[in-house]
Order: structure tokens, then sequence, then C-alpha cells
């Protein structure tokens, strides 16, 4: 499945490197604020609270669409309501139904920052996340190799970006220790099999160790438990989606989960 998602991405860039204005020049020129991403989960942490980056996602490739007739501004509101940290948005469109349009919505409706959610593969994906707002990006380190990643990682400092480095096991893992990543998301998902546990989380953070690096584990979080479990791990912040973009009332479950 990632393999065709990247094909598939690898032909949106090509059309996207056609347009002229996404340069790092252009950017110099124009005045974009930035919100801290990594600052507000560390400040969170430190102020004893949970951490949750509250996702956006319109649909899943193997669930179909989560929400229909999504209200941007409404359950924007509700995870900056509810003491969302972050809000992540899904912004690619033909697997996951999201937008660029629906990144730019949802700044204007929130004072939190913003993670782009997609599969950057390229730099003028990095250049085109800043001119559309993104606080932060994912990168994916199963996406990528290692000569790539690291390129992709410093343009994203240049720019002042925040970067979410997703890793699913222990060489990946060290990956990202090694290049001195400050955010590293630990996906629960196993990309072989589309199992997700928790314990991928707990496994990789006791492998993580105390350096000074922000854990988020992402994928699977559905009770409070697990988020005490993680906890007693290490872990203190978690990416939730599913379980909030599914639920009648995203305001309440995300405050049943972190109160």
């Amino acid at each position: 499945m990632l393999e065709e998602i990247i094909k598939n991405k690898e032909k949106e860039i090509s059309a996207l490197k056609l347009d002229q204005s996404l340069t790092i020049n252009s950017l110099s020129k124009m005045n974009i604020p930035k919100r801290n991403f990594l600052q507000n989960i560390r400040d969170q942490i430190d102020n004893g609270k949970t951490a949750v980056i509250a996702e956006i996602k319109r649909h899943s490739p193997s669930k179909g669409y989560l929400r229909k007739n999504l209200d941007l501004k409404k359950i924007s509101e509700q995870y900056e309501n509810a003491g969302a940290t972050c809000i992540s948005v899904l912004t690619d469109e033909k697997y996951f139904k999201g937008s660029k349009k629906d990144l730019i919505e949802v700044k204007a409706y929130t004072s939190l920052p913003i993670l782009r959610k997609d599969f950057i593969i390229d730099e003028v994906q990095i250049i085109e996340s800043k001119y559309i707002g993104a606080d932060c990006i994912l990168l994916i380190l199963a996406a990528l190799s290692e000569e790539k990643f690291v390129a992709l990682y410093n343009l994203s400092n240049e720019l002042n970006l925040d970067v979410l480095v997703e890793v699913h096991d222990e060489k990946e893992l060290n990956i990202a220790l090694k290049n001195n990543c400050k955010l590293i998301g630990i996906n629960n998902r196993d990309l072989r099999t589309f199992e997700v546990s928790i314990q991928t989380s707990i496994n990789l953070s006791n492998s993580a160790g105390d350096r000074n690096v922000t854990l988020v584990s992402e994928s699977g979080i559905e009770t409070k438990e697990d988020i005490k479990k993680l906890k007693q791990s290490g872990i203190k912040a978690f990416l939730i989606g599913e379980k909030l973009i599914t639920a009648k009332d995203p305001e309440n479950e995300l405050q049943e989960l972190t109160n």
C-alpha cells in the first residue's frame, strides 16, 4: 500500500514542480507566522498534562469515509475546547480524501499549531507545506532513503518547520536518533501486516532510553487504559485520529480520554 501511495505521490510532485511560485526565494519574501508545534507539546508535558495531537482525517483506505459532511470549523473548535495540544490534518487527496484547502481552513479556525500529515518525499512538498501554513510536517522513514530523509529534515529546519519523524521499528528509530531528531512518532501499525499494537510504542520507547527526545505514540489508541500504559513506558504525547473523528461527540471523547 505504501509503495502504491508513493508512486501516486511522485506523479503529484511532477505537477507541483511546474508551479513557479514554490521556491525558497519566494518564501523568503513572505512573512509566514509560525506556531511552535514541538514547544507546545513539551509545555503541555512539563505542566503534567496529556499532550494530544488530535487528527482530522476524512477517510481511510481500509475503512472508507470516517465522517461524512465533516464540519472543519466545528471539529477544530471542539478539539481546541477539549484541550488538544496540536491538530494534525491529512492533506493526501487520492487515498485519504483530504486537501491542502483543509489545512488552510483549519489553521484559520484554531490557534493551535498544525501538522501537515501527508507522504512527503520531495523538497517541493516542504516548500509547499510552509507556503500553506503548516507549522510541522510528517516525514515517514519507511518511505525515504536515509540520505533523502536527512536532506528533507535539514530543509525543514532551514524553513523553521518542526518535523514529526515517523518510525515503525528499531532500525528506523536508530536512524532518527542518530540524526538528533527531537520529535519522533512511533506508529503502532505494522506496515507488513497492518496489525496495530501499542506494544510497538512500549518496546521502542525502551530502546530510545532517556535521550532528550519527545516520543509520540500513533495509531490504535482507544482507551484511557492505553494512554496509562504508554505513559508508564515514558511516552507522554499521543496522536489520536479515528477514535475522535468517528465519535458522536469528539470534544467529549477527547476529554474522556485525557482526564
